[in-house]
């Protein structure tokens, strides 16, 4: 596996959204930074723990002009849950098809659970790859810390 390369265009992709509506990437964060975050699914004891630390520094990251997205296989029920128990303000996809979703990420799929495999992307402002991080397993991911001293070291330069 090589995953999508930094500085490349990051793929379109299109999903139902919590709440209602659709959910586009990277529209979504076009004109800002992005966080895009594959998640295994909200029987996942660590995305749990990864959307809610997002969710705990989303406002510093907000005034970083950073968004974040998350999405998975999970269906509607499920998201919303994940949505709810972590009072999630980010936008969050559900019920993306994980074959045709982990081809066009070039990520891992978790064929036990029949999800994604964590895959986290920083997006730059015009939509293309500033970093990949991939998980074959249950760890490996990108923190909201990781994202802010990327972010700040690229503007400070």
């Amino acid at each position: 596996m090589t995953g999508l390369a930094n500085g490349a265009k990051f793929p379109e992709l299109t999903m139902d959204r919590v709440g209602g509506g659709k959910l586009k990437v990277p529209e979504e964060t076009l004109g800002s930074y992005g966080v895009v975050l594959a998640y295994r699914g909200s029987w996942c004891m660590r995305c749990n723990e990864q959307l809610a630390s997002y969710q705990r520094m989303l406002e510093e990251l907000s005034s970083e002009d950073i968004k974040v997205i998350a999405f998975s296989t999970d269906d509607q029920e499920n998201a919303r849950k994940m949505v709810d128990d972590h009072q999630l303000e980010f936008p969050v996809g559900f019920g993306v098809d994980m074959a045709e979703t982990a081809k066009t990420l070039e990520g891992y799929v978790n064929v036990e659970h029949q999800s994604l495999e964590s895959s986290n992307f920083l997006l730059r402002p015009d939509g293309t790859i500033e970093l990949s991080v991939y998980a074959s397993s249950s760890v490996g991911r990108l923190t909201p810390q990781d994202v802010l001293d990327i972010v700040r070291r690229r503007r400070s330069r």
